[in-house]
């Protein structure tokens, strides 16, 4: 579900001024646009200049989704170094505050097949592969995806690495240097080490327009992946592919496109 944007000006006194605490008073700050989870989601630069900037997001706490940014803060200190750190959280107001690291890149990665971004991405899916999953972290995929697979198919979605479980091109930022880094923790999980590459696959073909197979290209070149079961893939593809198509039936509207990208990707891998 979609989580509205409030304007920063419209929160409460007690929660503007935790805000004003913390970064200085008065401060010049921009609203970040991207991003469907957060009701406050800002970038903001402290007065005193020294300092470096901090985006905050932040929830009602009686909000139905504020448990996705409890597990944002809990996770973020156990992360690796690609996740902009998390400096501070904070009740405020009747909401939850957590300011990150602020990061100048851009807002958006390209997932075009001709994108500079590409494999600076790939290169991030290839070092998370091989991160061991914190103890943290105890969501798995099968908690995710079960309802639309078959009982029996619980072994191929099971792992101990790191999973961020949503590579859409929103939730990468590059810089100008190349360096990319990786936001919104809330869903991480600890399964396959194939699991982010089979998910940025759909992405690609979703939100880069790329074809299944320019997708599956890209996809080939992080090992953990090219390594990955068929039969694995293939339920796990599947899976994502009819857990939008229930979101529709539940009543989302705006999903025709993430469906027919899914749905797309998920025939590829299930054609012999």
């Amino acid at each position: 579900m979609r989580v509205d944007r409030l304007p920063f000006d419209e929160l409460p006194e007690a929660t503007r001024q935790a805000i004003a605490d913390r970064v200085g008073p008065g401060c010049p700050r921009a609203e970040v646009e991207n991003g469907t989870s957060s009701a406050l989601a800002s970038l903001l630069w402290p007065s005193d200049s020294d300092e470096e900037m901090v985006f905050v997001k932040g929830l009602p706490l009686d909000h139905e989704r504020i448990g996705e940014l409890k597990a944002e803060a809990a996770v973020n200190p156990h992360l690796p170094a690609r996740a902009p750190r998390m400096l501070w959280q904070q009740e405020a107001g009747g909401w939850l505050l957590v300011g990150f690291e602020g990061v100048n890149a851009s807002a958006w990665a390209w997932f075009g097949d001709d994108s500079g971004h590409l494999e600076p991405i790939a290169a991030v899916l290839r070092e998370l592969s091989q991160y061991p999953a914190p103890k943290e972290v105890r969501l798995t995929p099968w908690e995710r995806w079960a309802a639309y697979c078959d009982p029996a198919d619980e072994p191929l979605l099971t792992g101990d690495r790191l999973v961020h479980s949503d590579p859409a091109a929103s939730n990468f930022m590059v810089e100008r240097s190349g360096r990319v880094w990786m936001i919104d923790w809330a869903w991480a999980m600890r399964g396959p080490a194939w699991i982010d590459t089979a998910l940025w696959g759909m992405r690609l073909v979703l939100d880069g327009n790329q074809t299944p197979e320019q997708a599956a290209g890209w996809a080939r070149t992080v090992p953990a992946f090219a390594a990955a079961p068929r039969e694995a893939v293939v339920v796990l593809t599947e899976a994502e592919a009819r857990s939008w198509e229930a979101w529709q039936a539940y009543g989302t509207t705006g999903l025709e496109e993430t469906i027919k990208a899914a749905r797309a990707w998920a025939r590829y891998w299930a054609t012999p």
